[in-house]
């Protein structure tokens, strides 16, 4: 795991985790906007990058908390994740509450799928990257089959992600736990979904949590279109 920071140490901290197959780079439009207020850390996930493996969320976790902890920063005003690193911030926040005064979730694919749908979109996904590595296809359009509009987004990272890694991402991405948390860390939680994303039917999942709608958007939908009005909208007006 790599990390990037901005803004100054002393304010408040913001923990921002990309999707799959992009990196912190995801966050670079609202990355100065938020450093004007925060201390903004945004790492690339393992996998993501040279010379790393993917190993768990609970490893990723244990690397955001090493990091946390080696800089100094007990506490979080918010973490914010989107799909892959949705699925990363929930089980953060949900392990570390006490710390964290907000979780905005955005398009998390929280499910628990039995192996045989996990090996459906493994074997998908590994379809997918074979093509784009051969260097014959738009690597672009080839994700957008896959990953409903990501495509530019996610581009110029996948073509670099192993066949070693993406069977544990896979993982992450779709055998997901559901906490049991009180009430009051309930409402730290915000989930969002467009209603043209196929991981809003996780929702089902998410009983007692706040629940925001987007209505015309697909998988991180208004982020991707606009990405200063979802921090205006969410990190500001909490």
């Amino acid at each position: 795991m790599l990390f990037k920071t901005f803004g100054d140490k002393n304010n408040k901290a913001v923990l921002l985790i990309h999707t799959l197959f992009t990196s912190a780079d995801f966050f670079a439009p609202v990355t100065e906007l938020l450093a004007k207020y925060f201390f903004v850390i945004t790492p690339t996930l393992s996998g993501h990058h040279e010379n790393s493996v993917y190993i768990s969320t609970s490893d990723e976790i244990r690397q955001i908390k090493e990091f946390l902890t080696a800089n100094e920063i007990s506490s979080l005003y918010a973490v914010a994740g989107f799909s892959l690193g949705g699925n990363i911030a929930y089980q953060f926040f949900c392990e570390n509450s006490e710390m964290i005064e907000n979780a905005f979730v955005d398009s998390a694919p929280l499910f628990n799928f039995p192996n045989f749908i996990k090996n459906h979109y493994l074997k998908s996904y590994a379809k997918c990257l074979k093509k784009i590595k051969s260097g014959k296809y738009d690597v672009a359009k080839e994700l957008n089959k896959h990953f409903n509009g990501m495509g530019q987004f996610q581009k110029d990272v996948a073509p670099e992600v192993s066949s070693e890694n993406l069977n544990s991402l896979v993982e992450s991405c779709f055998d997901t736990k559901i906490y049991k948390l009180p009430k009051t860390e309930l409402k730290k939680v915000t989930f969002i979904y467009g209603n043209k994303d196929i991981a809003r039917l996780c929702k089902v999942r998410l009983k007692g949590y706040n629940m925001h709608k987007m209505k015309g958007y697909g998988h991180c939908g208004f982020y991707r279109e606009s990405p200063v009005e979802w921090v205006k909208q969410f990190i500001f007006k909490n």
